[in-house]
């Protein structure tokens, strides 16, 4: 029985070792996955340390370079090109503009050219009166009712110049066609030397006016040009309060001079008329308006 135990006791310790020895010993298995492991970390760090410190040749470098301006100049074609849309969308609107001011200056110059002619007929007709026939009361009512229209209302053409102040304010700067800008420019630069004609118009007015006050016996003027002015006209009454045959001589001479200022005012206005409609069938065609 002791030998037995004894036996037994011997070979416990070898049982034991065994296992000890079993758990401390790496598996096959595990030994190749460490020198995987350990053979990708020796191939990953020479790959980083290639990484950076890789210098760049030259022709990167220039490839760069023309990318860089490639963009910059794409982004400067594409500001550029909006911003000529842009102006030009500018210019198409001040015309539009001009062409609206252009029909409006067309009517109120024929509504001006009417009444100025219909007052050079009737300064006209007053000139026709014989001076040394004004004592006759029938006669007098001639020269009045011809000469009441003009003492009653005075009719200047002024144009439409809210686009033209903004095209010289620097409008014009969008205005890309010199054709356009000169023949604009042309139109304008007639009007402003054939306005002296509406300022003397005024003068001739102011100074015959007063004179008629001097001679006649002068009603209150019209209120408009629409008022019907021969009501105002007396039947078979005097209205010469002096027979100042020398001072109805200078009147009639200031009548005269009124007339051919207005035959002037009257040509400038049709010169006006023609280029205003020739620049605006130009414009519309020009630019595709109505």
């Amino acid at each position: 029985m002791a030998e037995n135990t004894d036996e037994e006791h011997l070979d416990a310790p070898t049982h034991i070792q065994s296992e000890n020895l079993s758990e401390e010993i790496t598996p096959a298995e595990d030994i190749k996955i460490i020198t995987q492991n350990q053979e990708t970390e020796n191939m990953e760090v020479p790959k980083h340390a290639h990484h950076v410190t890789h210098k760049k040749k030259w022709p990167e470098y220039l490839l760069e370079f023309f990318m860089l301006f490639l963009a910059v100049f794409l982004g400067f074609l594409a500001e550029n090109y909006r911003e000529t849309l842009v102006n030009k969308e500018k210019a198409h609107h001040y015309i539009q503009n001009l062409v609206a001011d252009l029909k409006a200056d067309t009517a109120d110059v024929n509504f001006n050219l009417h009444y100025n002619q219909l007052w050079n007929d009737h300064l006209d007709s007053a000139l026709q009166v014989p001076i040394d026939r004004l004592k006759d009361i029938n006669t007098q009512d001639t020269f009045y009712y011809h000469f009441l229209p003009y003492y009653s209302w005075l009719q200047s053409f002024v144009i439409n110049d809210n686009t033209i102040t903004q095209l010289k304010a620097g409008g014009f700067n969008f205005i890309r066609n010199e054709t356009v800008v000169d023949s604009i420019n042309m139109l304008y630069n007639f009007y402003h030397s054939a306005s002296f004609n509406n300022t003397y118009n005024y003068t001739c007015y102011w100074d015959i006016a007063r004179k008629a006050q001097e001679l006649m016996d002068m009603p209150v003027p019209a209120t408009t040009i629409a008022e019907d002015v021969p009501k105002h006209v007396l039947q078979n009454r005097e209205v010469f309060v002096k027979y100042d045959i020398p001072a109805i001589r200078q009147f009639y001479s200031m009548i005269r001079n009124a007339r051919g200022s207005f035959a002037t005012t009257i040509d400038s206005e049709k010169q006006y008329k023609e280029k205003a409609k020739r620049l605006l069938i130009y414009l519309q065609k020009e630019y595709d308006l109505k």
